[in-house]
């Protein structure tokens, strides 16, 4: 049953329209509830879209080794032949010598392949594997991987990304935001092999030239059943993050009865908040509430359909009616509460985009203007409203809207000034012209003979 719940919406949601369904956070509400303690928190449904929580999710921050989602993109789509072995250079070595950061103990000389290197990144996030893939891929240059990197992030559309190395250490001008990585990520999980890798709890790395088996832990512990306080049974991977900077990150993909989910938490701390006198990953503890809470409340649910009027508007240039009723273009599904439906919600005209009045002829079906979905007063989605009925136009009205029209015109107005003007001179040039021709009909007096004495 649970299949066939899931195969229903997989294939529901592949054919739901992106446009119906609104950027806002919808629920918000909850996060103080869920006490979210982590600087950027964001949960995005991989469905349609929807935000489900949304705190800064614009706030750039260091990103950690969340930079590494992207060293893994292009070294994936660039590399053809995974099983092809790099022999590790002493240059990349030294690259991160000193950091005292997460590595796979990569040695100089030694050769492995890139499907191994890959898993070196993604599953321990090793930094040296960063150096050397950023380093074959880039043709010999690091800096010429990160150029590339950052015509990457321009492309997908990244409004405030900006990378400086390829493993995420700590280094000034090196940032992004949860919006962006929702963009990397759901890119990344596109192709193949990726979201396998991230999914991998432990992985045996065969011996090589310079060393034996290695066993690679994965730094996400929320896909780990031994760390209990974080394991999410239904976490898919993604990747973690830590430097002074960034605080505790990370990026989680989960799936439930056909539902898919995509958290990015950053800034999270390292402090005892579960009263075990141990410090916690706040970043995976937040991560893990507000995916929990997500699965356990939000449904995909109808919120409006055909059936329903959403307002009406004044019909002119018609005999027959006066108005025509506005109904959501088609049925629109959005993630609610569990236990909530279209009584649920109030569907709202968008004044702005929807007018008081049209013109006959309207069409059934027309596009006349647009609504809100509203839940608990947040946007959840929005929908075109259109025509619920035909009407037609009365030609005498439109005749006499058309003439009116034109009485009402500037142009009009203007012409009809200049021939009142023009009429008004002739006029006044043939009074004048009259006046002058009757004052030379006019015979002058005649004088007589002057009387002499």
């Amino acid at each position: 049953m649970k299949k066939a719940i899931s195969v229903f919406l997989t294939v529901l949601f592949l054919f739901l329209p992106l446009c119906m369904v609104d950027s806002s956070a919808a629920y918000n509400s909850a996060l103080d509830t869920l006490a979210i303690k982590s600087d950027v928190a964001l949960v995005v449904s991989l469905d349609n879209g929807a935000v489900i929580f949304d705190k800064n999710a614009d706030k750039v921050m260091a990103p950690a080794s969340l930079t590494k989602i992207t060293t893994a993109i292009l070294t994936l789509e660039k590399c053809t032949n995974l099983d092809e072995v790099i022999t590790i250079k002493q240059s990349s070595i030294n690259a991160i010598s000193g950091t005292n950061s997460s590595t796979a103990g990569l040695l100089p000389g030694e050769q492995v392949s890139i499907r191994d290197l890959l898993y070196c990144l993604l599953v321990k996030s090793a930094n040296e594997a960063a150096v050397i893939l950023a380093d074959y891929v880039g043709g010999g240059s690091v800096s010429a991987f990160v150029d590339q990197m950052n015509e990457f992030a321009t492309k997908l559309g990244c409004k405030n990304t900006h990378f400086v190395n390829p493993h995420g250490l700590d280094t000034e001008g090196h940032y992004t935001t949860a919006n962006d990585l929702v963009l990397i990520t759901r890119y990344a999980l596109d192709l193949p092999l990726f979201a396998e890798i991230v999914n991998t709890v432990n992985y045996t790395m065969p011996a090589t030239n310079k060393s034996r088996e290695r066993h690679l832990l994965s730094t996400n512990w929320l896909i780990n059943p031994n760390f209990k306080t974080y394991y999410l049974p239904y976490a898919q991977g993604i990747k973690t993050g830590t430097t002074s900077n960034a605080g505790r990150c990370i990026v989680a993909k989960a799936s439930k009865d056909g539902y898919n989910y995509l958290a990015v938490v950053m800034g999270g701390a390292y402090e005892d908040v579960t009263g075990d006198g141990n410090p916690d990953n706040c970043a995976f503890l937040d991560c893990k509430k507000m995916l929990q809470w997500t699965f356990d409340n939000i449904r995909l649910t109808k919120v409006a359909d055909p059936m329903q009027i959403a307002t009406v508007v004044n019909v002119r240039l018609s005999w027959s009616v006066d108005h025509v009723r506005l109904v959501p273009e088609k049925e629109v599904t959005a993630l609610v509460p569990a236990g909530n439906d279209a009584s649920s919600v109030l569907l709202q005209p968008i004044p702005e985009e929807t007018p008081t009045e049209v013109n006959a002829p309207v069409k059934k079906g027309d596009v006349l203007g647009k609504a809100r979905v509203l839940y608990a007063e947040d946007t959840i989605a929005t929908v075109n409203l259109v025509a619920a009925e035909d009407v037609h136009m009365s030609l005498i009205l439109y005749i006499g809207n058309g003439l009116r029209n034109i009485f009402k015109s500037t142009v009009f107005q203007i012409v009809f000034l200049l021939i009142v003007l023009v009429l008004a001179v002739y006029v006044g040039l043939i009074i004048r012209h009259n006046r002058i021709k009757k004052r030379r009909k006019v015979p002058r007096p005649v004088k007589g003979p002057r009387n002499t004495p």
